[in-house]
């Protein structure tokens, strides 16, 4: 896959779907899958043109957190096949520009795109004026055909990025990873620790994640890591590990069942399945040793429950 950072680029005999792209939900995935028919029909290439307003939503410690990172983005439509991932950055030049026009210059133009798949509340352009009716009006004189999708319903409402923020926010992972289609994961380099679990009989992998990476609540999870291409189950804290001291950076800490190597360094992609308590600190590290066995007890009972 192509990663195009950029309002500029050339491309021709494409099928396109366009959109923010916050995170890829099952809805999403309808349209990636139209984009994969529509490969296999007729040949064209692939493109996911995702609007990125991250410069002006994102700052710091108070800002716009994402579902999907942009790295995150890129392994998950690399992984679905994409051809090309273009990340369309939203600038006070490029938000001015008027629906027709991008219909005209950026789709027809230089996408040469021959199918657009959107969802049907889909909207572009310079006050968002840009929708599925004025594209279907362009689509004889630009030469494409559009394909609009309604929304995916999950328990009664509208599959939404805000949905979903809201259940990530709530530590609801079972909600959340059921409208994403996929587990919600937090990817890294695994990094060095204070090797605490180690000496407590539970050594962990730890990862620092991302700054502009949406976190569900601190807590323990029942989790998946996937590393150098093998997923093992175990047991995760998102936190500030209260009990070893004050602390600010935030810590993925994972402890793998059978798992028995070093992997600093490496990348490790790791799944929240299902909340187990909140974050808290402890009297002594003894209670600490306590609380993390019946973490991995409750963890362990979780995966035999779940498997088929």
């Amino acid at each position: 896959m192509e990663y195009i950072s950029s309002s500029s680029f050339e491309l021709r005999d494409t099928c396109v779907t366009l959109g923010k792209f916050d995170g890829f939900h099952i809805g999403h995935r309808r349209l990636l899958a139209a984009l994969a028919e529509e490969k296999r029909r007729s040949g064209c290439k692939s493109v996911v043109l995702a609007f990125d307003f991250r410069p002006d939503m994102f700052r710091g410690g108070n800002g716009y957190r994402l579902i999907y990172t942009e790295e995150e983005k890129k392994r998950l439509l690399a992984d679905e096949g994409i051809d090309y991932f273009i990340s369309y950055p939203v600038t006070q030049e490029t938000s001015g520009t008027e629906a027709e026009e991008f219909i005209l210059r950026v789709l027809a133009g230089q996408l040469g795109a021959r199918l657009i798949a959107v969802g049907e509340d889909n909207r572009f352009g310079h006050n968002r004026r840009g929708d599925v009716a004025m594209l279907r009006q362009f689509s004889a004189e630009c030469g494409f055909r559009v394909a609009a999708f309604q929304k995916v319903r999950f328990g009664g409402e509208a599959v939404s990025s805000t949905r979903i923020r809201e259940e990530l926010q709530r530590g609801n992972m079972e909600a959340a990873n059921k409208m994403l289609g996929a587990a919600y994961h937090v990817a890294g380099t695994v990094e060095h620790g204070r090797r605490l679990g180690r000496t407590l009989g539970f050594p962990t992998i730890n990862v620092i994640p991302p700054e502009e990476k949406l976190l569900p609540p601190f807590g323990v999870y029942a989790s998946v890591t996937e590393l150098s291409g093998r997923r093992y189950a175990g047991v995760t804290n998102v936190g500030v590990r209260p009990t070893v001291g004050v602390q600010e950076q935030v810590w993925v800490e994972n402890h793998l069942f059978d798992f028995r190597r070093e992997c600093y360094g490496e990348q490790a992609r790791i799944e929240l399945l299902h909340f187990l308590r909140p974050e808290r600190s402890f009297a002594d590290t003894e209670a600490l040793r306590q609380q993390l066995a019946r973490d991995v007890a409750e963890s362990r009972s979780f995966y035999k429950s779940s498997l088929p």
